[in-house]
C-alpha cells in the first residue's frame, strides 16, 4: 500500500505469466495490462458509481500503462503477460501521481526490470502561488483559478514519460508548473530509492539469519 497524503493505493503485480490468448501474445515483448479500481469509500460522496466514474477509471489505466511502457523493459519478456492491478482506497485528491508511484515499487519489489524508476507529482497554480502535490481541497479550489498538472518523470535519465494539464496555461506558467513538478519528482524518487534500499538491506539480513523479530503478547 502506498500513501501519499491521505490518498491510499493498494497496487498487486503478476507475472510475467503465460498469456491466456495465443492472441495476446507479442513475439517480441510482454503485454502490459493495467486496470483500476476504486472503493466505494475511497470518496466523500455517497454517489455509488456512474460511467463517469467508470470512464475515469479507464483513463486512468491507460495513463498509467502509458507511463510504464516507456520504463518496463518488455522485451526481456516475449510472449508474456504482466498484470497490474491498481485498487484506490482513499482519494484525497493526486490519485494518479500516487498510483503511479505505487506501481513502480510493487513492480521493483516483483523483480520486473525497469529502465529507472517511475516517480509522480502533481504542481499547479492557485491564486497565482505554485503549488506541489495538491489536495482535493485545492483541485476543486471554487474560485475557478486552479490549475494541476500531472507529470510523472524517469529522474535518473532525466526524462518525462507521462503530462497531463486540466487547463490552459501561457508558455510561462506552462515551463514553471512543470519545473516545479519536475523537483517534485526528484523528491518522490529520493524517499521511494531509500525505501527500497531499505527494504533490500532487510531481506538480505534475514536470508543471513540477522534479522531479530520482537513479538508483543
Amino acid at each position: 500500500m502506498f500513501e501519499m497524503g491521505l490518498t491510499r493505493v493498494l497496487v498487486s503485480v503478476s507475472g510475467p505469466t503465460e498469456c491466456a490468448r495465443r492472441s495476446d501474445e507479442s513475439v517480441d515483448k510482454a503485454n502490459l495490462t493495467v486496470s483500476v479500481s476504486q472503493s466505494p469509500f475511497a470518496t466523500s460522496s455517497t454517489r455509488q458509481q456512474t460511467s463517469a466514474t467508470s470512464k475515469r477509471m479507464l483513463e486512468m489505466s491507460n495513463d498509467i500503462k502509458t507511463a510504464f511502457q516507456a520504463a518496463v523493459l518488455l522485451q526481456l519478456y516475449p510472449r508474456a503477460a504482466i498484470f497490474v492491478n491498481v485498487h484506490i482506497l482513499a482519494d484525497d485528491g493526486g490519485v494518479l501521481e500516487c498510483a503511479i508511484n505505487a506501481v513502480t515499487l510493487a513492480l521493483v519489489g516483483s523483480g520486473i526490470a525497469l529502465k529507472d524508476l517511475v516517480c509522480a507529482c502533481s504542481a499547479g497554480t492557485l491564486n497565482e502561488m505554485v503549488l506541489l502535490d495538491l489536495n482535493r481541497v485545492e483541485e476543486m479550489d471554487g474560485s475557478g483559478s486552479a490549475c494541476k498538472m500531472s507529470v510523472a518523470t524517469m529522474p535518473q535519465r532525466s526524462s518525462v514519460v507521462l503530462t497531463k494539464l486540466s487547463s490552459r496555461l501561457t508558455i510561462k506558467e506552462l515551463e514553471l508548473v512543470l519545473k516545479s513538478a519536475q523537483v517534485g519528482c526528484r523528491s518522490v524518487y529520493d524517499v521511494m530509492a531509500q525505501v527500497i534500499r531499505d527494504h533490500h538491506a532487510t531481506l538480505v539480513a534475514a536470508r543471513m539469519g540477522n534479522v531479530h523479530v520482537k513479538v508483543n503478547i
